[in-house]
Formats: structure tokens, sequence, C-alpha cells
């Protein structure tokens, strides 16, 4: 039983983090280049607990910008790997990249190579004139989704999020994408907490996602939720992310940042 749980959470709660940054990236004004909250050369590093077990630990890097067919564009990538303890259960070494267009407006492509019994090789390629997303998994590909402008891939919406000016009680919404399947997922503010971690004492915003449409353990689970303490300030980094399911807690704590 408690492999099978190991196996259940280590990806899904993965993409749970990510779902719960996700939600924060409602439509905004376009962002300049010269106001961003962040920059190349950033890294936010999370560890990953499941209850009292130390799982792993998850790294966002702001890469250098690249080129997709003649345009500049924005590059983020996460790395996801599990420890020791979790490796003799369940290895996990993976690796999702989103690109963005230089206005950060919207997605142009995102990548994911996914180590381990379940192994993948995901790229999901966005058409804006078709207003289309496109996945393919070790280059068979599905047909294309219809998607609206503004939608992001999973990865650069964590990025997507820091731009946003958040109030108590507001109400947020964002479409977005994983190739596969698209949604507008919802979430609120639920006001200011502060909160220490190891890392430090943080002035935070509060914010919950909406998880009653998602599958998985969350479906199997009683009342689920998912919390998010976000830093109050400029940069908007989340420093801790909560999920509660059937099979206990999975956090996400922040570590360091460069």
């Amino acid at each position: 039983m408690q492999k099978q749980c190991i196996r259940i959470t280590c990806r899904q709660f993965i993409v749970v983090f990510l779902m719960g940054a996700l939600f924060f990236s409602t439509s905004l004004s376009n962002a300049g280049e010269n106001i961003l909250p962040f920059s190349i050369g950033e890294e936010i590093q999370y560890s990953v607990s499941w209850e009292m077990i130390r799982a792993g630990k998850a790294k966002f890097k702001v890469l250098p910008f690249t080129t997709l067919n003649g345009n500049k564009a924005y590059h983020f990538l996460l790395e996801v790997t599990s420890n020791n303890y979790i490796d003799m259960l369940y290895k996990i070494r993976d690796k999702l990249e989103g690109f963005t267009d230089i206005e950060f407006t919207q997605s142009l492509l995102y990548k994911k190579t996914q180590s381990g019994k379940d192994k993948r090789e995901v790229m999901v390629q966005f058409d804006w004139e078709k207003k289309t997303a496109r996945y393919s998994n070790f280059g068979g590909k599905r047909d294309p989704i219809q998607i609206p402008l503004k939608t992001f891939d999973p990865v650069s919406a964590f990025y997507k999020m820091r731009v946003i000016d958040f109030k108590t009680d507001q109400n947020l919404f964002f479409p977005v994408t994983d190739g596969k399947k698209y949604f507008m997922q919802e979430g609120k503010v639920l006001g200011r907490a502060k909160i220490t971690l190891p890392s430090g004492t943080f002035d935070t915003y509060l914010l919950v996602p909406r998880v009653n449409h998602l599958s998985g353990v969350f479906k199997k689970s009683k009342n689920p939720t998912v919390k998010l303490w976000v830093t109050a300030d400029d940069r908007k980094i989340p420093v801790r992310i909560k999920v509660k399911v059937f099979i206990g807690s999975i956090i996400f704590d922040l570590v360091s940042i460069k």
C-alpha cells in the first residue's frame, strides 16, 4: 500500500504544484520586458515532503533567451528529482520546459521529459493563428485542441502568476492547457498570512484554487484542498504549497532563491 501511495503522489503532486500556481495566471495587460519580477539566471528550489517523509526536490530556472521560428522567446525550466528513499520505490528525474513570446502574453511551446517506468517525451506546439495546441508523445500526435488567446503551459504559468497584483477576496480565473485538454481554472485570494519556514519568515497572500475538476487522488478524496502562500511583494514567489488528499498531505517548501 505504501508503494502504491508513493507512486500515486510523486508525479501527481508535481502537477498539483504547477496547477496551484497556474490558477493565478489570470489575463493581464501585456507585461513589459523591463518590469517583470524575474530575470535570466533566477533559480528557485523547493523541498518536497509527504507527511513527515522527505520525498525530493523541485527547481525552477529562468534560462537565457532562445529563438523559436525566428522569434525571441523566454525559456523556463522545472527539474524534479526524487531522493534516494523514494528512488527505491519510484525513481523520478523529470524535466519540464515552457517557452513564451518575448512580450510574455502566451505560450509558444511546452516540453516534458519523464523518466522511470512511465517514460514520456512530450511536446505541445501552439499555433496562435489557428488558436490550437497539439500534443505529441514520442512523435505520436493527437488531434489539435482549440484554446483561447493568452493561454499558458504549466511551467510558464508559474511565472505569469508573479505579475499579478493580488487583492484580498479577489476571485481569479485563467485558461490553461497541457495539450491534452483546456479548461478555465478558478481560485480565490483569502487574505494575508505570516508563515515561518527553515528558509525564513514571510509575509504572504494565502491562495486557494478550486480542485473539484481534477482527477486521480483528488477524485478519490473527500474534500481535497490545495493552499498556496505567495510572498506579498513585487516578486510574488510561492514559499509553500500544501496539498491535502486521502493519502495525506504533500508540502512544497521554499529552500532557496538565487
